[in-house]
């Protein structure tokens, strides 16, 4: 089989990759008032390196799509990736409310379990599951202050004081607001310093769309019209 020209190789690929990035930025997205899924399907990424790829085997042949198949994995792992960060920020962002939340039920008068319980409806989505599964262990006859495990076991290491105080109020009667105070100050200050460092990285972000368009987009604009009337010059 006759190898593809290089042209037809450097047009195709652009078109395969233009058809990747629609079909990503065409993905569905969980709506923001609605629950999130436990999780997020990556079927429509990968149908659209499918297509590219195809795209790529009908443009220059079946060996370059071939070698361009193999970057399924890779997508599918990175889209893996993608996800859990998603919901780690998602509960960054809304760990303090929910600890505010439990606050205000505490204050009302409510006992650990009970405040837990009054609060749910009221928190947030991204946290929502884990309070609701240390409800469903307590339903299920598990004690409340074993059943806070879920919260650690959902949230991670960041849920762990919330889990100890809680736990220590449960056992022992100790005083819950002013910790729950302290946390839910300390769960902002993190929060914040979390935003103010995605801020920090926002230029070195912007740095590639400048590096792969723009300045490729100057060069072709301003410096090839130079060289090619300076080389018909030195032809002429």
């Amino acid at each position: 089989m006759i190898a593809p020209p290089l042209a037809t190789v450097l047009t195709a690929l652009p078109v395969a990759l233009l058809v990747i990035v629609v079909g990503w930025r065409c993905a569905p997205r969980p709506h923001p008032r609605r629950p999130a899924p436990a999780a997020r399907s990556t079927a429509t990424p990968i149908i659209a390196l499918v297509s590219g790829i195809l795209g790529v085997a009908l443009l220059v042949g079946p060996l370059p799509a071939a070698a361009a198949l193999t970057m399924v994995p890779v997508a599918q792992r990175w889209q893996h990736v993608r996800h859990l960060a998603r919901r780690r920020r998602a509960v960054e962002r809304a760990y303090p409310d929910a600890i505010e939340m439990l606050v205000l039920a505490v204050r009302a008068g409510a006992l650990p379990s009970a405040a837990v319980q009054s609060a749910l409806p009221h928190l947030p989505l991204a946290v929502r599951p884990a309070f609701a599964a240390v409800q469903q262990r307590v339903a299920t006859g598990e004690r409340f202050a074993d059943a806070l495990g879920a919260l650690a076991t959902h949230l991670g290491l960041t849920a762990r004081p919330l889990v100890d105080s809680l736990a220590a109020a449960d056992r022992y009667g100790l005083p819950l607001a002013p910790v729950l105070d302290r946390l839910a100050d300390d769960a902002r200050q993190h929060r914040r310093r979390a935003a103010e460092a995605r801020a920090r990285q926002l230029p070195v972000r912007l740095s590639l769309p400048l590096v792969l368009c723009t300045l490729p987009s100057f060069v072709l604009l301003a410096i090839v019209p130079l060289l090619i009337g300076a080389l018909s010059s030195l032809s002429s």
